[in-house]
């Protein structure tokens, strides 16, 4: 990925752990990328949501672990919003304006879906929804990250 800024590595039996906490298996894409860089920021890489017509900056994929803060761990997003989420769900990360990032991770609506948490979007509201089909699978999302280009240039 670039842009990049990995938080370090886990341990096996860290991501092992976690997942026994959640009642479930990580896909095997996000379970690698958890082992290999437990999370980070981003720079300036932005994913396309069809439903929106727009670019999202992404500003964090959340770890398991974080000695800076717990704010940037997938079980302290999970403990606040967890009970409004489907099962097998996951917020994985957000953009710099509070959106946020799930990955449900079984079933028939499997994938990467941005949560307007916040209704910013016009298209979002109580009664149409607030949550948007990114792509079916964490590695499929990965792919989508292009450099975030300003109108001016």
């Amino acid at each position: 990925m670039k842009n990049f800024t990995s938080w370090g590595q886990n341990e096996e039996p860290t991501v092992a752990q976690f997942e026994q906490q959640l009642g479930f298996e990580l896909p095997t894409d996000y379970r690698s990328f958890l082992l290999q860089n437990n999370g980070g920021s981003f720079k300036k890489q932005v994913f396309f949501v069809d439903e929106l017509k727009q670019d999202i900056m992404l500003g964090v994929l959340y770890g398991i672990t974080n000695e800076k803060s717990v704010d940037l761990t997938i079980a302290s997003w999970m403990d606040e919003y967890g009970d409004e989420l489907q099962e097998n769900a996951l917020i994985i990360g957000a953009d710099p304006g509070g959106g946020m990032l799930l990955y449900i991770t079984a079933g028939e609506d499997m994938g990467i879906y941005y949560w307007d948490h916040a209704h910013f979007f016009s298209q979002s509201s109580e009664e149409e929804g607030n949550t948007y089909f990114v792509a079916p699978s964490f590695a499929a999302f990965c792919t989508l990250l292009t450099d975030y280009k300003s109108a001016a240039s």
